[in-house]
């Protein structure tokens, strides 16, 4: 699905999902259209989020300088391995990110102690998934510059820490992560290689500190720098959404390398104004009392709705966490009107819809299946559990697979060890419908169409039989096949079983027009074998608009948190950049006659620019990308703004749509392809009065209707819109707009349609294509993208990819050090370590703990570090806990805490009673609500305590103050006691021993029992 020009949902339904509260204030100040003028920075507009990163968990107090010992791991017998031990000398440490690190730092100072190692690893993968990444397995990338430096059995300790690090940039992204609190992700001084490469990997891919975000303060070496070297200069092509991401984010990476010149980047944009295809543009025929003060009502001519914050939509840290930007969460009600005026019976649309799904669903037999390359994973198991692995080795990831290409994969791991397994991920959430009526039909693609028909409540011509089904293969078989010629084929066969009558032809071309907005073109054009290609990408949540203007977001981008370059009233004539090969500069020249020396440039301007060729390259682009610049299809939607003095429609919905007819004569046609022209025409509706605060309609124009919008009037589009408004709600109850515009995007130059497609002749990997730079050239936008194309969180994420090409191409891969990990010194005999029980685990028959678990002592018990990998240390560290329970019975219980939350109790006492009068009112007034009922609730409670008077809120706060102490009495007896009964434990321990326990005497008598039992098994085989 797309957000980039609307099409971002269909009406079948959205996924319903409930979201984080977030403060509802938008931070943008409103300003004029122009956006070329300079900006002083975020001063006052910008909302003073959380500075102090506390809800990170990284308390990085009196924390002591660490050192990292360098030395190669034990080797396995049988099998060479080599590896690089040449000694590190200064001239190459000091490019380690590592060596930056401040003195500061300390292993497990990010890692929060109060949370249970389970709590704290499913925060950790839940960070990860929602940051585009399988938590338990390297990304390709990671993969390709870790598997000759990285053992395999470290894959689950690098994955740990990149998951926490993730972490914390997710928990509170209103502020940057700095390495120290990366550092702090590692539970031992050993990791603190990995935590930097992470930490060096997340920032330059843009997974972490992307965005409105101002960078962690950094200071130069200072080492073995004479001079500056000159400073080098960036041109970024077109100031949308792809190229404000991609030179934010160059600027930013460039802070967080204070050592390294960071160059001058210039954004050039041809419009008067920035955002590109998001444009909000302003309403003034009317001003809105539902808005606050600083915003504006707009109406989005451009890309309208956000689809889904959840599982990696980098807009969610952006708009939710950095921004705070007022949003509207879109509902999946909606109503379908026939061409008579009268609603859409639900029964019959959900049959029909079945039919169109099981039409597409069986053209899916014929699409290209995409393939995913398997990466190094870590342990799942390991990883839920908080825990690192047990065993250590020095195979690489790349000698584990070569040995397991080979099969001589049980000659370098132990047997016990040497298993293999699948991937780590979770399957990507399907993308059925959410609606009340079930109109799945994965089950029947697999029955004869005949019989699949009749189960959806279709009544079979007398002359079908049950076995009849779609003949789609001789078509499918015909090169550059396209998902319409099926589509229609299959309807048309599909009447030769069933009686369609007209009626049912509107609703199934109703959903024809739906999948053509969601594709921006005409299904004909759609390729039949990757027209859905990004399929399984998909974000989740609730679609959503932005209040007061999409394009507060790229302003946000141009200014925060120091404004960018921007150059409005640009128009680029000729990019001359540097032959393949050749290290000379590139040349941008404007329409105006200046020109710009570069060291690089970014195209980021649409694919409808490349198509028409408006833009001279000197050399010519390659043809290998020229030509899928060609097969690449670019789509167009337009829209038709209206803007009532007063709502004649249901505003309790977001949508509704419109069936359409053919023209004139045609108008009850039997004729499917009789549709085609006028079916996208106004055939949904959007109601926008949530987002801009005035009673406005946005009425879509899809398929063959887009491009007929750009022929005719405005006068003519507007007045046949009315037309069909006054058809459905009455000619008494719809005046004349006060306000109209109507979009054409196909004809607007610096765009040339709206978000692209994959057209009939395009083959996989164009998007790659398209995408990919040449010598000093790179390019950005939403066509270059091949997971996430035609949405505005594409285009986004394109920036990022070009802004680390970029940085890459000036700077050069991350240095990794020859020593990656040092090798384990080990403990030295007799000595002991400090540990916290909670984050230990115990070998007793109660099997493992759990947050909470009554038997484990928390915070104060020590006792020695049992030795890993080391089967008889266990045996014996468990025979001693035994003993310890047996004479002393299990620790003291942690008191429970009372309530020390004022508002908490008030809550308490009031829920009832609140959510009762809510569903009464509710219920009088015959709506829904747009909230959880849980969240509705939590609202009023917090308006109602707001409004008590400080004498009413008294009982409460002096009943917390009362728990309070009375929570500090309970701790402070339960730590008397539980210091007491760690104390105790020792004493135990030493009595046990000198009983002829010592570990020593615990391992001859199992060597004796060991040996007893190796003498019976022989002698009983020698009877044999």
């Amino acid at each position: 699905m797309s957000d980039m020009e609307m099409a971002e949902s269909s009406s079948s339904g959205f996924a319903r999902q409930n979201m984080s509260d977030f403060s509802h204030h938008s931070i943008i100040k409103m300003e004029d259209d122009d956006d070329g003028e300079s900006s002083q920075g975020p001063s006052s507009t910008l909302r003073h989020l959380q500075l102090e990163s506390e809800n990170r968990d990284s308390p990085n107090s009196s924390i002591t300088s660490m050192s990292v010992a360098s030395s190669v791991a034990d080797q396995k017998p049988k099998i060479t391995l080599k590896f690089n031990t040449q000694p590190e000398s200064p001239s190459m440490a000091k490019t380690y990110m590592f060596q930056r690190a401040p003195t500061t730092c300390r292993p497990k100072s990010s890692i929060p102690p109060r949370l249970s190692p389970s709590e704290y690893a499913s925060q950790c993968v839940s960070a990860a998934e929602n940051s585009r990444l399988n938590p338990y397995a390297l990304h390709e990338d990671e993969h390709r510059l870790l598997q000759d430096h990285l053992c395999i059995s470290h894959v689950t300790v690098y994955l740990n820490i990149r998951n926490g690090i993730l972490r914390l940039w997710t928990r509170n992204p209103s502020v940057s992560v700095n390495l120290e609190e990366a550092i702090g992700c590692a539970r031992d001084e050993r990791w603190t290689r990995l935590a930097c490469f992470a930490y060096e990997w997340l920032l330059r891919r843009g997974y972490i500190n992307f965005g409105c975000v101002a960078p962690p303060l950094t200071t130069k070496s200072g080492r073995g720098r004479k001079k500056d070297p000159a400073q080098e200069t960036i041109v970024v092509i077109g100031g949308g959404m792809a190229g404000l991401s991609t030179a934010r984010q160059l600027t930013n990476l460039f802070h967080h390398y204070p050592d390294r010149t960071a160059p001058k980047i210039i954004v050039l944009e041809g419009r008067h104004r920035i955002g590109g295809r998001i444009y909000s543009h302003p309403l003034n025929s009317m001003r809105s009392t539902k808005l606050s003060p600083n915003q504006r009502p707009t109406a989005e001519m451009g890309a309208h709705i956000i689809v889904g914050f959840e599982r990696g939509n980098p807009l969610n840290e952006i708009v939710r966490g950095q921004l705070a930007l007022d949003y509207h969460l879109l509902r999946d009600l909606s109503t379908l009107y026939d061409i008579d005026g009268t609603p859409v019976n639900g029964v019959n649309d959900a049959m029909v819809e079945r039919l169109y799904n099981d039409v597409l669903d069986r053209t899916g037999n014929y699409r290209l299946k995409n393939t995913v390359k398997k990466t190094a994973e870590g342990d799942k198991d390991v990883m839920d559990n908080g825990r690192e692995p047990a065993i250590e080795d020095s195979i690489t990831i790349k000698q584990f697979e070569e040995a397991k290409a080979l099969g001589t994969i049980d000659q370098l791991l132990p047997a016990k060890k040497s298993r293999r397994r699948g991937a780590g991920h979770r399957a990507a959430k399907s993308d059925q419908p959410s609606e009340e009526m079930d109109v799945s039909t994965e089950t029947k693609i697999q029955l004869p169409a005949a019989q699949a028909a009749k189960e959806f409540g279709f009544l079979l011509k007398k002359t079908t039989e049950m076995h009849e089904t779609l003949e789609l293969d001789d078509l499918a078989r015909e090169p550059n096949q396209s998902l319409g010629t099926l589509m229609n084929t299959g309807i048309d066969q599909y009447q030769k079983f069933l009686d369609l009558k007209p009626y049912a032809l509107r609703l199934l071309n109703w959903h024809f027009a739906n999948l053509e907005y969601a594709n921006a073109a005409n299904v004909d054009k759609l390729s039949l074998r990757g027209w859905d290609q990004d399929i399984g990408n998909e974000f989740e949540g609730e679609h959503a608009q932005v209040v007061g203007g999409y394009q507060q977001v790229p302003r946000a981008l141009w200014r925060y948190p120091d404004p960018l370059d921007v150059r409005t009233n640009k128009p680029v004539k000729s990019i001359k950049y540097s032959a393949a090969g050749s290290q000379g500069k590139a040349t941008v020249t404007c329409e105006d006659g200046q020109s710009i020396e570069a060291d690089k440039v970014v195209f980021s301007a649409p694919l409808g620019v490349l198509k028409d060729q408006s833009i001279q390259f000197d050399p010519p682009l390659p043809q290998w990308k020229r030509d899928a610049i060609r097969r690449m299809g670019f789509g167009l939607l337009n829209k038709v703004v209206l803007v009532f003095e007063r709502p004649f429609w249901d505003i309790e919905r977001d949508m509704f749509g419109l069936l359409r007819a053919p023209r004139r004569d045609n108008a009850f046609s039997l004729n499917h392809s009789d549709y085609k022209e006028t079916r996208g025409q106004f055939y949904l509706f959007w109601n926008c009065i949530d987002t801009t605060g005035l009673p406005v309609l946005i009425a879509l124009m899809a398929g063959e209707a887009a491009h007929e919008a750009e022929l005719v009037s405005d006068e003519i589009l507007v007045n046949d819109c009315v037309h069909l408004l006054r058809n459905v709600f009455g000619p008494q109850n719809v005046p004349p707009p006060v306000e109209s515009i109507v979009t054409r995007w196909g004809s607007d130059r610096f765009a040339r349609g709206t978000y692209s497609f994959v057209a009939a002749e395009a083959r996989p990997g164009d998007y790659d294509l398209i995408a990919a730079p040449i010598s000093n050239l790179f390019f950005a936008g939403e066509a270059t993208i091949a997971s996430h194309p035609a949405t505005v969180h594409g285009a986004y994420l394109s920036g990022l990819r070009a802004a680390h090409e970029v940085f890459q191409s000036m700077v050069g891969e991350i240095p990794i050090p020859p020593t990656l990990v040092p090798a384990s010194t080990g403990s030295k005999k007799g000595s002991s370590t400090t540990i916290d029980l909670t984050n230990m685990e115990t070998h007793l028959a109660q099997g493992g703990k759990r947050k909470g678990d009554e038997l484990v002592p928390a915070g104060t018990f020590t006792r020695p570090v049992k030795e890993k990998d080391t089967t008889l240390k266990e045996a014996w560290d468990a025979a001693m806990w035994v003993r310890i329970y047996d004479d002393l019975g299990p620790p003291p219980v942690k008191p429970p805490k009372a309530n020390i939350n004022s508002f908490l109790l008030f809550s308490g006492e009031h829920w009832d009673e609140v959510k009762t009068r809510l569903l009464d009112e509710r219920a009088k007034a015959g709506k829904k609500a747009r909230q959880s009922e849980r969240d509705q609730v939590r609202v009023e409670l917090g308006k109602m305590w707001s409004g008590l008077t400080d004498e009413e809120k008294k009982p409460y706060v002096d009943r917390t103050n009362k728990n309070r102490e009375d929570n500090e009495a309970a701790m402070r007896e339960w730590s008397v006691k539980a210091a007491a009964w760690d104390k105790r434990t020792w004493e135990v321990k030493d009595v046990w021993i000198k009983e002829g326990n010592s570990f020593e005497e615990f391992c001859k008598r199992k060597a004796d029992d060991e040996a007893l039992m190796d003498a019976a098994e022989m002698a009983k085989r020698v009877k044999v």
